[in-house]
């Protein structure tokens, strides 16, 4: 039982860590869909 709740409040501090992450910096992983549109026709430019 002892490692259930280590493990429960182990994954609940990351939870949290994770959510605060979130907030603070927003969803600043992920690049802008400009910059997505920018880099995908480079590809197809380069097969024709």
């Amino acid at each position: 039982m002892d490692r259930f709740f280590l493990a429960t409040m182990i994954s609940a501090v990351l939870l949290l860590i994770v959510a605060a992450d979130l907030l603070v910096n927003g969803v600043g992983l992920q690049p802008p869909a400009t910059q997505l549109a920018n880099i995908v026709p480079v590809p197809a430019r380069l097969v024709r």
